[in-house]
């Protein structure tokens, strides 16, 4: 029986059988190296936009930096002619304020004119803490630290605030935990950080209500200033402690960038809870100075009053 036996290829057919499978086998490999390309571009891109992200970050930083440079360098020049200006006006004040309460005495028996020089009186004191508050924000506070009853510091700042609060209808609320607390700071800056605060609440609560002022003490002393006025809206949380910023149509906001200027000088911290329609806290925060344990039969009588609800 005879067994057909296969043909060989041509010659022709072979060469493009192996040319067909070297074509294969290199878009194989060309297929490889695009999927490799696109992958390694799609990192690049990844990198890329990494590095515009950043670079447009460094860039906006350069350009705050220069504005808060240049924001610093008017205030700065602002500083100066501020504080040259209140020099000038702090003598004549003082001497119309002894002037003023000169000519109170010799109008005892004038009640009317004793009161319109009265009003005067206070028009002055008034531009006399404004003229406090610019150079102590214009000019580099330097403490002097001692034992400060922050009891005594309030209330003193109370009888000076006394004729704004009356005016506005303002309810002192006494919450000291002890007669005497003391504090280690220096008591200027206490007296001027105690005043803008209960003025600020007296200014907020221009239709009368109440300013509650608690103190209390443990590993530090913190005294607090709580008002029933309108609040701080939520926008304006964030700059209550910039300078010459200000909520108020007739404010020159300072009041509250002394009070924490002052209060880190001396190695505290100020905080605030405010918020819109529901008041306004500020808490003072200082360090704490060693009190013996028995307080003065002094201390004790001012704290009865206190809470009794004797008025400022």
């Amino acid at each position: 029986m005879n067994v057909a036996r296969a043909r060989p290829a041509p010659p022709a057919v072979a060469q493009l059988t192996r040319a067909f499978e070297v074509f294969t086998a290199a878009t194989s490999t060309l297929e490889g190296a695009y999927r490799a390309l696109q992958e390694r571009v799609a990192v690049m891109t990844i990198e890329l936009e990494e590095k515009n992200r950043l670079l447009q970050e460094s860039l906006e930083r350069q350009r705050c930096l220069e504005a808060e440079a240049l924001r610093h360098s008017r205030l700065a020049a602002m500083g100066e002619m501020a504080a040259t200006l209140a020099h000038e006006v702090r003598n004549p004040l003082g001497s119309m304020e002894l002037f003023a309460s000169l000519l109170i005495d010799d109008l005892g028996d004038r009640p009317g004119p004793r009161r319109l020089v009265s009003q005067i009186a206070e028009g002055i004191k008034d531009l006399n803490h404004l003229v406090t508050n610019i150079l102590g924000f214009t000019r580099a506070p330097v403490p002097r630290a001692s034992r400060v009853d922050v009891v005594a510091a309030v209330e003193d700042a109370l009888r000076y605030g006394a004729p704004l609060l009356a005016e506005s209808g303002v309810a002192i609320v006494r919450r000291y935990e002890s007669p005497r607390i003391m504090a280690k700071a220096d008591p200027s800056f206490v007296r001027q950080v105690f005043l803008n605060l209960i003025r600020n609440a007296a200014q907020a609560m221009e239709s009368g209500g109440a300013l509650t002022i608690g103190a209390q003490s443990g590993e530090h002393v913190a005294v607090s200033f709580v008002d029933t006025g309108p609040g701080i809206p939520s926008e304006a949380r964030q700059r209550i402690f910039e300078p010459f910023f200000t909520t108020k149509e007739r404010g020159t906001g300072l009041g509250l960038a002394v009070v924490r200027t002052l209060v880190e000088t001396l190695g505290g911290e100020v905080t605030e809870r405010a918020r819109a329609g529901e008041g306004a806290c500020f808490t003072v925060i200082l360090p704490a100075a060693d009190e013996p344990a028995h307080a003065t039969r002094g201390g004790e009588e001012r704290l009865g009053d206190a809470l009794s609800g004797t008025p400022a």
